[in-house]
């Protein structure tokens, strides 16, 4: 989920798009280690949550500066 999150502020993607994303394009999904056959992606309210989450606790400016 992280690897989403870090994708998506790379990207400049929305959460919808980010969930189409993973659908569409193999490269996205094949990053996050996520099989395309899976009964369930990550959808764009998980995506929001987690955002939110990392966006309380201030985590998300400091891990992403980490990475980058």
């Amino acid at each position: 989920m992280l690897q989403i999150h870090f994708m998506q502020q790379w990207f400049g993607l929305s959460d919808p798009a980010m969930e189409e994303a993973l659908y569409d394009v193999p490269l996205y999904s094949d990053f996050v280690r996520l099989d395309g056959g899976m009964t369930r992606l990550p959808d764009e309210s998980t995506n929001l949550r987690l955002r939110h989450l990392l966006e309380t606790s201030d985590l998300a400016a400091r891990s992403l500066a980490l990475v980058n």
